[in-house]
């Protein structure tokens, strides 16, 4: 167990330390060069900038900062935040919470934007204080950092402690523990159980239900349904410290999934920790989908860019062996604000996952362009399905300049007509003083 956690820290750690995250790359198996070398793809260059915290009040802050994309129209984004806290053992993730509003961002464009973050009132201390772009898959495309926060409880509500938490699957042999986010991979018949020690910070005893939320692959994914799960109410004296086990739900389906644990009673919420685990079966993702531009004429070529992964529990340690998916049917499709296609659909048997880049003829222009993609299994099954929306911000600069000629023509032929209009009358006047 101190092996695992101490990796976990490391690991963490090494996270922690990309104060402002580069580029996310991908290799390219589909293009190797002449010497058979795979060549590295910018999936996306999103970076937080201009971080700062604009007030306190007790637990609630307000923050703002920039976005900026240097490359590819990206889509499906959101931002969130994390405490995370310096223990014995390391850093530990106290609190995350990311907030729903789904974003997109165009190339070379800088959003700017004000949140305010509420952290739970059992908290106290000092903890780092971080936010993330991610996209709806899980793939964190910028990680910064706002600097340390100090935290005052209220006295009020129970805290779990993070350091203290672990995973076991039940009824496995040994009952060996797992971290947190080590994605423990589980069979559909199995049940994974978590340990964490609860601490009743108030002066009065409480009792609390402990609630669950999961999302797909990560915290930034959509809530999905989930079954089962321990709601047994929990009892703490005041100042009690207390080790709890609890069964966690499942979700229904073969994925990697993040579950937010938190403890509630009435308007008193605890803390939450994040666990992730992987639903053992045959899976598939759309880690990243974007677009060169924004904005197409009719006869352009689009290059639509997926980074496509295979089922979730294929990674090295995994409990159970590792599912395996011959092919997947890519299945895309672009319209733009009228709802009328950009481009003929795509329908594509794919033998490999990585990234993969395709060009396309846009047969009409493709305002505020909207995508649709599924990944399916030869079954018809759908493994996985995503909706993108981008808006148009940078309308190419011919169009522009075409307008403007357009405009400038208009005022050159009224100036004319005005011009003999008036010399016309002035001229009519002259002949009849005469």
């Amino acid at each position: 167990m101190k092996k695992i956690l101490k990796f976990y820290s490391i690991s963490f750690f090494v996270l922690l330390s990309f104060v402002l995250a580069g580029p996310v790359f991908a290799i390219d198996k589909t293009s190797p060069t002449k010497t058979n070398t795979p060549k590295v793809i910018v999936l996306a260059d999103v970076n937080i900038y201009n971080i700062k915290i604009i007030s306190q009040e007790i637990n609630n802050i307000k923050i703002s900062f920039d976005i900026k994309n240097n490359q590819k129209a990206q889509a499906g984004l959101k931002y969130g935040v994390k405490l995370v806290k310096e223990t014995a053992n390391g850093q530990t993730l106290s609190d995350e919470y990311v907030y729903p509003e789904i974003f997109d961002i165009s190339e070379n464009t800088t959003l700017k934007k004000e949140i305010t973050y509420t952290a739970p009132n059992s908290l106290a201390g000092d903890y780092k204080f971080l936010l993330t772009i991610q996209n709806e898959s899980g793939s964190v495309l910028s990680l910064g950092s706002a600097g340390d926060v100090k935290l005052v409880s209220t006295g009020v509500g129970i805290e779990i402690i993070p350091e203290s938490c672990s995973l076991s699957v039940a009824l496995e042999k040994g009952n060996p523990k797992y971290i947190l986010s080590q994605g423990v991979d589980i069979d559909p018949k199995e049940n994974l159980n978590l340990v964490c020690t609860f601490v009743n910070n108030g002066k009065n005893s409480i009792s609390v239900i402990p609630t669950y939320e999961t999302h797909f692959r990560s915290m930034g994914g959509d809530i999905v349904k989930q079954q089962g799960g321990d709601i047994t109410p929990i009892t703490l004296s005041a100042q009690e410290k207390k080790e709890i086990t609890l069964t966690l739900p499942k979700a229904l389906d073969p994925q990697s999934y993040d579950i937010k644990v938190s403890l509630k009673s009435g308007s008193v919420n605890s803390n939450s920790i994040i666990v992730h685990y992987v639903l053992h079966g045959v899976s598939a993702t759309i880690n990243n989908f974007s677009l060169d531009k924004d904005y197409y004429k009719k006869g352009d070529i689009a290059k639509l860019s997926f980074l496509l992964s295979p089922s979730a529990d294929r990674f090295p340690g995994s409990r159970l062996k590792a599912s395996s998916i011959p092919s997947v049917v890519l299945t895309v499709s672009v319209v733009n604000d009228n709802k009328k296609d950009c481009i003929n659909p795509i329908n594509q048997t794919l033998t490999q996952s990585g990234f993969i880049e395709l060009p396309f003829s846009i047969i009409t222009d493709c305002k505020n362009p909207q995508a649709s993609i599924q990944l399916k299994d030869t079954d018809g099954k759908t493994l996985d399905q995503k909706n993108f929306a981008f808006e148009s911000r940078t309308i190419s600069t011919s169009q522009n300049i075409r307008t403007i000629l357009i405009v400038l023509g208009i005022l050159i032929v009224a100036g004319f007509a005005f011009y003999f209009i008036n010399l016309k009358k002035e001229s009519n006047e002259t002949i009849i003083n005469q």
